[in-house]
């Protein structure tokens, strides 16, 4: 199995152990689906930590994998308290929410499956949590090296990039979550009843749990030290796919928190192109999921070239051609249930 090597850390894990003087314990929880070789590598990550192993727990739900996950975690043996559950397949959301019913101490670190963890990741959560009290802390992940060749992948590290400096410009996030790092107090979790496993395919889960946070009053806050690396890889076809899936999804939330959406970065439809590809989903949604995978051959064209504006250029056409089909035809069905009797 490849081992992706990560850059130097900013700052000491002496430095963030010494912050970290606190009780707290840490419950981290990490759903998985057929990403073995993913899992592996961030499991291993986190037998290298500035804080004593007895200070937290790994937690992986995996959702009926067919590739030999389970297998695989019944042979590890980390320094680390593990436990792992083996559930059918029923989304990312509900192998998170099984997760997360099993954990034992007082701060939940959500994970994906695919971060591999800086030496401070656990330390830095437990810091910020005992500086800051009952918060929502959002960790940041930068790609990983080697992990920034393709242009889906180009395309998801200038949106994090951008969210994540004017989150440190800022200091205190709103309500929106990247949800392949952050933490939160287990009775916070406990007390909004989880993620809504409603939220089964491809994005929405992670800023619903976020506006029910807020709800409470719980304040956000960015800790740029809780840092993972993402081994972020996806096919054009796949991002295509979670570009619909988002576009639907964030229609659903709007529509659940009674929010325009424009509330959600890059979620209003406007101007010209944007009302062309609503007209064409709404008219001919066959003949533009026909239109679009001809653009994921041209983004997977792009990142054989590796000219990185080109590439990137692909990315953001696929992922606003996908994004407003998904919401546009969400829409539609939310309109045609309004009309039912």
């Amino acid at each position: 199995m490849s081992q992706t090597v990560l850059p130097g850390a900013d700052v000491t894990a002496a430095a963030v152990d010494a912050e970290c003087a606190t009780d707290l314990r840490a419950s981290i929880t990490i759903p998985t689906y057929n990403r073995r070789a993913l899992l592996l590598q961030t499991l291993a990550s986190l037998e290298r930590q500035s804080v004593p192993p007895d200070r937290y727990e790994v937690i992986v739900t995996v959702d009926g994998s067919t590739d030999g996950t389970a297998e695989a975690l019944a042979a590890l043996r980390p320094p680390y308290a593990f436990r792992w559950l083996v559930q059918p397949n029923r989304g990312a959301v509900a192998a998170a929410n099984a997760a997360g019913r099993e954990a034992r101490h007082d701060v939940l670190i959500v994970l994906g499956d695919d971060q591999l963890a800086s030496l401070e990741l656990v330390g830095a959560h437990l810091a910020a949590h005992q500086r800051r009290g009952v918060v929502l802390v959002q960790g940041d992940y930068p790609l990983a090296p080697g992990h920034d060749f393709s242009g889906a992948s180009l395309a998801y590290e200038r949106a994090r990039g951008r969210a994540m400096s004017s989150l440190a410009a800022g200091g205190q996030t709103s309500w929106h979550v990247w949800g392949g790092n952050f933490s939160i107090r287990r009775l916070t979790w406990i007390q909004v009843g989880g993620w809504d496993e409603t939220f089964r395919d491809y994005g929405g889960e992670d800023t619903d749990l976020g506006l029910r946070v807020a709800a409470l009053g719980i304040p956000f806050v960015f800790e740029p030290r809780a840092r993972t690396h993402h081994l972020h890889a996806v096919t054009p076809l796949g991002f295509s796919r979670h570009a619909f899936s988002e576009g639907r999804a964030v229609v659903r939330v709007a529509r659940k928190h009674a929010l325009p959406l424009s509330a959600f970065p890059g979620s209003a439809t406007q101007g010209p192109l944007d009302r062309c590809l609503q007209w064409g989903w709404r008219r001919a949604p066959a003949v533009m999921d026909k239109i679009g995978r001809l653009l994921t051959v041209g983004l997977r064209g792009a990142d054989r070239i590796r000219v990185r504006p080109t590439q990137l250029a692909a990315a953001r056409l696929v992922r606003r051609f996908f994004r407003v089909g998904g919401i546009t035809r969400e829409q539609e069905h939310g309109m045609r249930a309004d009309r039912s009797p």
